[in-house]
């Protein structure tokens, strides 16, 4: 239910405890993430330390300090993307976190919070969810409405995740949906309307409808694990791609390119492609920068070859 510097809050039948991690588990770790993290179904030895972590269904997960991916939150069946009206709706650090649900296998929505300062609360959370081609809701915590069609979707026996910067509503979001302050709140600072750190662990929460919700600390530019869920955050680009002329079209220079053609007639825009490109790059192995950078390679002799022809 929660991860406290090293240790596990527990709970099952007759247990409700915080336990250690079994030493032989935390040797047996490839990663970060093969530890247990929240949403975590363990083994429990004795009632007093982890032995185990069963299979996963889906992981939150995101690239660490360190080597290897780091697990935010598991068996997560819904990832609530939060976003604050009274910041800006940026819409390239929204794809991040939709492409890092969609990775784990998880189903995103973005939900933008505090509706209550906004002039125009509903067409600006449409618009926005236009530019990332996403499921988008819009609510207020101060004034009650919207969280109910927000409450809905946290049908019983599903773990939803939130996600998203400091100062966009998650804790006030947990607390109103448990009826109840659990969750530490701070106000965000005055001189730029920014967020501060007011969750500091990852913890779970079971709400009156069963269904468990998972308030994470505010994290701003999460780093991609791999591509995995690139192709379905930018499915505009993709469609457009599947009309390039040649199928390893890089969207550059090449003849027949859909994409360029889409940007400059106003279709697509450039920085979709762009911020695209970029989350290719930082979810790349180092084998796979490597392959890319050998066929590119290949490509520029194949080219230099044709030119020499051409004369």
């Amino acid at each position: 239910m929660a991860v406290h510097r090293g240790r596990c809050a527990v709970t099952g039948d007759g247990l409700d405890s915080l336990l250690p991690v079994a030493g032989a588990l935390t040797a047996a770790a490839r990663e970060p993430s093969d530890l247990p993290t929240v949403g975590d179904w363990v083994a429990v030895a004795g009632g007093a330390v982890i032995r185990h972590v069963l299979p996963r269904r889906t992981l939150l997960a995101r690239t660490g300090e360190g080597p290897g991916r780091e697990a935010l939150a598991a068996n997560v069946d819904l990832c609530c993307v939060l976003t604050s009206l009274d910041q800006d709706l940026n819409v390239r650090r929204a794809e991040r976190f939709l492409a890092l649900a969609r990775s784990g296998g998880i189903a995103p929505l973005v939900v933008c919070t505090k509706g209550d300062r906004s002039a125009d609360p509903i067409g600006e959370a449409a618009r926005f969810g236009e530019a990332l081609g996403a499921e988008t809701l819009v609510i207020s915590t101060l004034d009650g409405w919207g969280v109910q069609a927000l409450r809905s979707r946290f049908v019983a026996r599903t773990t939803v995740a939130l996600v998203g910067m400091s100062g966009v509503g998650k804790s006030t979001l947990v607390n109103t949906l448990l009826g109840e302050e659990r969750q530490r709140i701070l106000s965000v600072r005055t001189g730029d309307d920014r967020g501060r750190h007011a969750t500091t662990h990852r913890e779970a929460f079971v709400l009156p409808e069963g269904a468990m919700i998972i308030d994470l600390p505010g994290v701003r530019l999460p780093r991609l694990t791999d591509e995995t869920g690139l192709d379905e955050t930018f499915a505009d680009v993709e469609v457009l791609a599947a009309g390039c002329r040649f199928a390893d079209c890089r969207h550059e220079h090449e003849p027949g390119c859909s994409v360029r053609a889409a940007i400059a007639d106003g279709r697509l825009s450039p920085d979709r492609l762009a911020s695209l490109r970029r989350l290719e790059r930082e979810g790349r192995t180092a084998a796979q920068r490597r392959q890319i950078a050998r066929d590119a390679h290949v490509r520029y002799r194949r080219e230099v070859r044709e030119r020499k022809r051409a004369r």
